[in-house]
């Protein structure tokens, strides 16, 4: 096989675009507007790659370059919930040390996720399982509304109930100038959690790139007291939405508006035509509250398959001690 590997550009954009359209794995998540959302907000030097079998594409792979010490690598783009080297049925995963040698004389190291498992077995290169994480996704074909109502305890069906009992409504944010609302209450909730809160101009160029047909941002309210509210993205094409951005009022603690919030967008998605929903990244953790919450509302854990795969000598030894140290520590 004439593998080859031609990084993206203007002349080659259109076939990224096609392949990620048609693949039953491409994702909103790999198109070329997610990337320019990353390059622009975040400033990340992403490296994309078309993989060629002699002049056919047969793969598409979206990295971020990482520079560590005297070592370059590629590692997987962040802030996606989808974000694996997508390759179509012809590719022979026993080719898989043929491929990567090409990215031997690019990098020192390889930091990637792919769906077929199988294909991480074959590598004869040094490599590393990655952190064992995956997406909660729910097939509402399986499990439809109904089917999720019958098996919600009595405790949680009434506190989702209690909402519309107190007069509270989804609202569904129509204008750009409303993001601020949803975004007050996310920022709040990252800071409560402690977790990395992203630029209000994120979710702006997420409203410039992906309104109306794409984006659904909504906002939990009963007069002017806000409970939260979500946003997802909406792949019209695949039937699948994805729930991206939670908003918490966090001074409500005798509610649960996530147990509302989850049902509304599963609800609306049923009512839409759609197939699937993402409720997002979790590890494999039945002891977490969140995953719990997940499978609750019917998600089964789909896992990410991840791997580190190092070409430098130099790397390899380094690595071991690193994790070493992080296992001891």
């Amino acid at each position: 096989m004439a593998y080859s590997v031609e990084p993206l550009s203007g002349d080659n954009a259109h076939q990224w675009e096609t392949f990620n359209h048609h693949s039953r794995e491409g994702t909103l998540f790999h198109s070329l507007r997610w990337k320019k959302i990353l390059e622009d907000i975040f400033g990340f030097n992403l490296r994309y790659y078309l993989i060629q079998n002699e002049q056919k594409i047969i793969g598409i792979c979206p990295f971020v370059e990482r520079i560590r010490g005297y070592f370059r690598g590629l590692e997987d783009i962040p802030h996606s919930n989808f974000n694996d080297v997508i390759l179509d049925d012809s590719f022979n995963i026993s080719d898989i040390n043929d491929l990567l040698s090409l990215f031997s004389q690019k990098c020192s190291y390889l930091r990637f996720n792919v769906s077929n498992a199988d294909i991480l077995e074959r590598i004869t290169y040094s490599n590393f399982s990655g952190e064992e994480t995956g997406n909660m996704v729910l097939d509402l074909k399986q499990t439809p509304p109904d089917t999720i109502q019958q098996t919600l305890s009595k405790n949680t069906l009434k506190r989702i109930r209690r909402f519309e009992k107190e007069g509270f409504r989804i609202q569904e944010i129509t204008r750009r100038s409303d993001i601020g609302q949803f975004y007050q209450y996310y920022a709040k909730n990252m800071a409560h959690i402690r977790g990395k809160i992203l630029p209000l101009s994120f979710f702006e160029m997420l409203w410039d790139f992906f309104a109306p047909n794409e984006l659904r941002i909504v906002i939990l309210t009963k007069e002017d007291v806000c409970a939260g509210g979500t946003l997802a993205l909406v792949d019209p094409a695949r039937k699948i939405v994805h729930h991206e951005y939670l908003a918490l009022n966090r001074n409500l603690p005798h509610y649960t508006p996530t147990y509302y919030l989850d049902w509304d967008l599963i609800d609306w998605a049923w009512a839409n035509g759609y197939e699937m929903v993402s409720l997002g990244r979790q590890k494999l953790d039945p002891d977490n509250p969140r995953f719990r919450d997940k499978a609750k509302f019917g998600a089964e854990h789909i896992p990410i398959h991840s791997r580190l795969v190092i070409f430098s000598k130099k790397v390899s030894p380094l690595y071991r001690l690193k994790r070493t140290l992080s296992r001891s520590s």
